[in-house]
């Protein structure tokens, strides 16, 4: 709702929800739900429209304990959306403080080129188990580096470890805040600080920009270390899927 265009996405928000999908890319998020009873139905054919017309596939319907009407998850469910194990629950987290630093060892920087963006996107395929079918082919990360590099709005990250990616973030600008996301290390890397800089880095950015607050959804993984940097939970996510070719 309060994030800018940029040239990868577009969206669209009115009292009922908020719609924010990837131009020709996969996913679709569908957030701040505010339903009657008798809007459901027209709310998930509106998403799968928009789904559609930008080509997403896979729906993300991000459900809290201010979405309405209370028996929402139930009526999603009953429309074709499914639970998925293991990504399901997700903690609402914020930071208006600094974080510890990374380690020196470890250098963060926004991504300078394609082989770059495309070396991140690898981390982050391995590290979150990303099935084939749902993985980008290398011409169309390409294309996803050249539209999102025109922007100041969705910035992605990189850390370095002896020479060598470690790992990567996106950061959401916002005119309150930073929304982080995709936040992920290499197996080799895991315990030496990388998601640690990778944090530091995107704080460091929004302080910058005269926003200093960083958002974040977390799962069971991340939510630990959030916390021991100073993320305090602040609401509570449920995750529904709807997957175009199934609905």
């Amino acid at each position: 709702m309060f994030t800018p265009p940029s040239p990868d996405s577009t969206g669209f928000s009115n009292e009922r929800f908020t719609l924010r999908g990837s131009i020709s890319g996969t996913w679709l998020a569908v957030e701040r739900i505010r339903l009657r009873s008798d809007e459901i139905e027209d709310a998930v054919e509106a998403a799968r429209s928009f789904m559609r017309v930008t080509g997403a596939s896979v729906a993300s319907w991000w459900l809290s304990e201010h979405s309405t009407p209370t028996d929402l998850e139930q009526r999603l469910l009953e429309h074709g959306l499914r639970v998925v194990d293991g990504d399901y629950l997700m903690d609402g987290m914020l930071l208006t403080a600094p974080p510890p630093p990374g380690p020196p060892e470890i250098e963060v920087h926004a991504v300078r080129n394609a082989e770059e963006f495309v070396a991140v996107t690898e981390v982050h395929y391995e590290a979150f188990g990303t099935p084939a079918s749902r993985r980008r082919e290398l011409a169309t990360l390409v294309d996803e580096y050249e539209l999102e590099r025109q922007s100041d709005v969705v910035v992605l990250y990189a850390a370095w470890l002896d020479g060598r990616i470690a790992g990567g973030g996106r950061a959401i600008f916002s005119s309150c805040g930073v929304h982080m996301a995709g936040g992920a290390t290499a197996l080799w890397a895991r315990g030496r600080g990388a998601y640690r800089a990778l944090v530091r880095a995107r704080w460091d950015d929004a302080v910058l920009r005269g926003t200093p607050a960083l958002a974040v959804s977390a799962g069971a993984m991340s939510a630990p270390i959030l916390s021991r940097l100073g993320f305090e939970k602040v609401c509570t996510f449920r995750r529904l899927e709807d997957v175009l070719d199934s609905a």
